[in-house]
Order: C-alpha cells, then sequence, then structure tokens
C-alpha cells in the first residue's frame, strides 16, 4: 500500500508541474561525440552499440551492456534459423578497446540481447564476467565454453523497497541487479517467455529458442579513489511495469542516479512508462537505448523499432522530465563530468 500511494503521488506531482512547463530537451538521434563538463578525461564516458548495447567507461574500468550487430532480418527471425554473425561483431568490436572490461550486463536472454554476447566475451572481453539469470547461463550452456563467466543475480537482486547486494568488479565498479520485468511486445503478449532449466549443449537456432528468463535491469555505481560514487547510472533492456526494474527508494534517497538509460520499445504496452520510473530515480539525464530497428542492417540508417510511437515516448518522457535527453544514433559518444564540475543540463522551453 505505501508503495502504490507513493508512485500515484509522485507521478501526480510530476503531471501536475508538466502543466506549467515543457520538459527536457531532446537532442536526438545524435551522432559523433557529445561533451558536457569542463574535464571529460576524469569523467564517464559511454558508447552506444546499438540496441541493448553500451559500453559505460570511468577512469579505465569500463562495463558493456550486451550489444546485437547480426540484426537478422524480420521474416528470418520469425521463419528461419539465426545465429550470430561474428565477422560482424569484430567488424564493430574492433573499434573499442574493451580487453579490460569488467562486466557484461544481461537483462533478459531474448536473442536480441544475448546472441552476440559470446563473441563479444570470447575474442573482445576476455576477462568479463556476464551478469544474468540462471535462463543465460543455461543458454549459453556447455557450447559457448562461457557458462563459468555468469554471475547469477537471483540472490543479489533489489526492488523499490529492498536493497539488494552490490557486485564488485575490482575498485572502481560495483553493480546491483534490481528485479525487473520483460513486458509485452504487441497486444498484451510476450513473445519468447519461459526459462532454460538445463545447460544447453547447441546454441539456439531459432529466436523463439531464446528464451527471456528472469529479467533485471541494473545500477551501476563506478567508483572515485576515496570510495565515493562518482557516477551511477541505471540501465534497463526491456520495459517493465511499475514499480518492477525500480531502483531502491533508500539508495536514490542518499545518491539519485547521473544517467538512466531508458527503453523505448513498446513502452505503451505498460501503464506510466517512462513517467514511474522517472519518478522513482530522479536522473539528472537521460538516454534512450533500444530504441532503433534492430532488423535492419546495422550498416543502414537507424529507424525507430516497429509497433512503437517514438514521438509519443518522447513527448511523455518530456512532460515529466527537464533535464538532458538523448536518443543516440549507432555509435554515438557521450563524456559527462561529475555533478561538481558538470555543465548544466538545459532549461525545460515553456509551451
Amino acid at each position: 500500500m505505501r508503495r502504490s500511494c507513493l508512485l500515484v503521488a509522485s507521478l501526480t506531482m510530476l503531471l501536475v508541474g508538466a502543466t506549467l512547463a515543457c520538459g527536457g530537451a531532446l537532442e536526438g538521434p545524435v551522432t559523433g561525440i557529445v561533451e558536457r563538463g569542463p574535464r571529460p578525461t576524469e569523467g564517464l564516458r559511454m558508447v552506444y552499440l546499438g540496441t541493448g548495447g553500451w559500453i559505460m567507461e570511468y577512469r579505465g574500468a569500463q562495463v558493456i551492456a550486451g550489444p546485437l550487430f547480426s540484426n537478422p532480418g524480420l521474416l528470418r527471425t520469425g521463419l528461419a534459423d539465426i545465429e550470430s554473425d561474428t565477422a560482424l561483431v569484430d567488424r564493430y568490436m574492433s573499434a573499442y578497446d574493451v580487453a579490460e572490461a569488467k562486466a557484461i550486463l544481461v537483462g533478459h536472454a531474448h536473442y536480441d540481447h544475448l546472441m552476440d554476447v559470446p563473441r563479444v566475451a570470447a575474442a573482445h572481453a576476455p576477462d568479463a564476467r556476464i551478469l544474468g539469470s540462471r535462463t543465460v547461463r543455461n543458454t549459453l550452456g556447455t557450447w559457448s565454453g562461457l557458462a563459468g563467466r555468469v554471475d547469477l543475480l537471483e540472490d543479489a537482486a533489489g526492488d523499490e523497497e529492498t536493497v539488494g547486494r552490490w557486485l564488485s568488479y575490482g575498485d572502481r565498479v560495483r553493480i546491483m541487479p534490481l528485479r525487473s520485468m520483460h513486458g509485452p511486445h504487441f497486444d498484451g503478449l510476450t513473445l519468447y517467455r519461459g526459462t532454460v532449466d538445463t545447460p544447453l549443449e547447441e546454441p539456439p537456432r531459432r529466436a523463439s529458442e531464446w528464451l527471456d528468463g528472469a529479467t533485471y535491469a541494473f545500477l551501476v555505481d563506478f567508483l572515485s579513489d576515496d570510495g565515493d560514487v562518482a557516477f551511477r547510472i541505471y540501465y534497463q533492456d526491456a520495459v517493465a511495469p511499475p514499480p518492477l526494474g525500480f531502483a531502491p527508494e533508500e539508495l536514490v534517497d542518499e545518491r539519485p542516479v547521473d544517467v538512466a538509460v531508458l527503453v523505448p520499445a513498446t513502452f505503451e504496452e505498460v501503464p506510466w512508462h517512462p513517467e514511474a520510473v522517472v519518478a522513482n530515480l530522479r536522473p539528472r539525464r537521460v538516454l534512450l537505448g533500444h530504441w532503433e530497428d534492430f532488423f535492419r542492417p546495422v550498416e543502414r540508417d537507424a529507424e525507430p523499432v516497429p509497433l512503437t510511437d517514438l514521438p509519443e515516448f518522447e513527448r511523455r518522457l518530456g512532460r515529466v522530465f527537464d533535464g538532458e535527453v538523448f536518443r543516440p544514433d549507432r555509435f554515438a559518444e557521450f563524456r559527462f563530468g561529475r555533478r561538481s564540475d558538470d555543465t548544466p543540463p538545459q532549461q525545460p522551453v515553456s509551451e
């Protein structure tokens, strides 16, 4: 009851405020390098790899969110076998040095978030731990040789009311999984739902064999030399009905989120997205991921994902958020300074 009342109250306040001003300055799709802050080399670097993929870096400590470059077409995905295009993965990942990456985040095990991870982990980030569910580990099975590198999240996960357990990766990175859910794709239907309960001996061949399993969002903290939080990032790779996917209120009260990576795809299938998660996180900036059509080859210009009214998502986000919002093109790079030396976000524009 307390959680529901707080959510309703927060959303009401946000929407009342929206009648007074139009929110954040949306910029996108942006390309190239976006710099904020006078000392970007000491700040946060984020590179959008497309779909759910990101590189997050602070002072050499790197975290990757599982990318997809293979992008099988819609008909092939629905009717035929699919597989990772390892040459394409190598082509695009080789542009970035992620050899020292600490972790690879896999929020759920659908093909568009896990299928290219084995090649990334084996050839480009050989020491990175893979953070995922039991279904992620069992889908990787014996065929990938990576099951031993998967850190299971079930016992560490937090939620809005419960602080989970931080998973530490070196001196500068700690990550907390957050219990979430994969929202429906259309008309209340979620494709490829289920769990993989025993390790697979061969890679899945059809998209329908890449089952989602338990779904998680993540808090990623990059730590300064004195152990304080230099940057706090929220990452989700699927929309979820609130309060699933929320960060613990206690942690946000202590330190709001610097950058929230939110997903527009199929947002209309769940209530109050993005309004509810914005109320929960109180982010300084928002980056949109998984917004583009991942059935199109990476070489082609990005277009919005089918079945999603992207302008409506952006309008709703702008009504409740007065910070900077970026919808990045693939391979756009962001460099953010710490709060103490950051360039102030643009002010909302009155309607």
